[in-house]
């Protein structure tokens, strides 16, 4: 854990509430015993301490030690309000099931630092994207957490400005290509392959895989869908593969479903992008008499609350949403407080399969 910025700011966010306990002028434990009390490294004890030094939580006698400042409680209170730092995190859609998790582990770190936090939502499209990135730069906020829109045409050129602005920005889930910047992501690869693997394993041997249109996402959670195959010598019938033609299905994975099973195969087991899509295919299959978990064995993605509300509990893959967030703040944080952090940096985060009823055959 000690790689990831997040893990550094836990530290330091546990070290303020010790100091609020303290008296002014007692001095902190040693280095050595604070990385042991925290089960941290004591590089990460350093730099917390020289932060929160520069924060005047505390100060430093040469020779003697570390101290608690008597100004601290004074100092925030009368600090100006020009002071205080802005993020923007741009988003597509706040109500879809992965984003309120993203939300929060950026809120719970920025909210930690005393950071002004500004949402947008974009609905996926890059237009909309492109009005607040303007927004965002006309305000002056100090850095950007941004999942890149993907319907339209992305103009790179605000991304210039951004930079021109000396606004440092993470990408997260996915990034934009042509645009450098660091990022973090789930290893979509590895959890579609964890997914499929798990079903040829129950004993599935025509596997589909229903996605919503094409897009990093779906090419990487298909790349690994096909290597799962490829890897028990199974060949890929295309007559089982399905892309979803819109983001504005009403029923996400119900329509691509019923097409299937009115073509000449049916499948045994189902991978599908996420959880709204394996709900609408479950739906698909019962209206057809086929029962989840015996007839055909389904797997979601994302372990969202769809996955318990089902008839037939369903198997996500669970993508770790508040990780990602809390892991795209630490990276902001660093660049904002002048750390240097690579503009190739990745951070990416194993998903992991939570089963259920519906991929195991009775």
């Amino acid at each position: 854990m000690e790689e990831y910025g997040y893990r550094y700011m836990e530290v330091k966010h546990k070290l303020i509430e010790q100091i609020k306990l303290l008296e002014p002028h007692v001095r902190l434990p040693s280095r050595n015993a604070l990385a042991k009390q925290y089960n941290a490294a004591r590089t990460t004890i350093e730099r917390s301490i020289s932060e929160l030094i520069g924060e005047g939580y505390l100060y430093a006698k040469d020779g003697s030690g570390t101290y608690v400042s008597g100004e601290r409680a004074t100092s925030a209170a009368h600090t100006p309000r020009s002071a205080f730092r802005s993020v923007g995190l741009i988003i597509p859609d706040i109500r879809h099931d992965t984003y309120p998790g993203i939300l929060r582990g950026v809120e719970d770190i920025m909210n930690r630092h005393d950071i002004n936090l500004v949402i947008c939502n974009t609905d996926n499209q890059t237009e909309k994207q492109a009005g607040y990135l303007n927004k965002m730069i006309d305000l002056g906020i100090h850095g950007l957490i941004i999942v890149p829109a993907i319907i339209g045409h992305t103009d790179l050129n605000l991304f210039d400005k951004l930079r021109d602005a000396g606004i440092p920005i993470v990408f997260c889930n996915r990034g934009i290509e042509g645009v450098e910047a660091p990022k973090v992501v789930s290893n979509n690869f590895y959890g579609a392959y964890a997914a499929v693997k798990h079903l040829i394993g129950n004993g599935c041997r025509d596997i589909a895989y229903i996605s919503r249109p094409a897009y990093s996402t779906s090419y990487e959670r298909y790349q690994g869908y096909t290597s799962a195959l490829a890897e028990a010598g199974m060949n890929l019938d295309d007559r089982l593969v399905l892309f979803e033609p819109t983001f504005d299905t009403e029923r996400p994975g119900y329509d691509s479903m019923t097409q299937m099973l009115e073509s000449s195969v049916t499948p045994d087991g189902i991978f599908c992008f996420n959880d709204g899509i394996a709900k609408g295919a479950c739906e698909a299959l019962g209206e057809k008499g086929l029962i989840v978990g015996k007839d055909v064995l389904v797997v979601g993605y994302d372990n969202t609350g769809v996955c318990e509300s089902l008839p037939v509990k369903l198997t996500s893959v669970k993508f770790q949403t508040y990780d990602i967030g809390v892991g795209s703040a630490g990276l902001l944080l660093d660049m904002m407080n002048g750390e240097t952090v690579r503009s190739n940096k990745i951070i990416v985060l194993q998903p992991e399969l939570v089963v259920r009823q519906s991929s195991y055959p009775s």
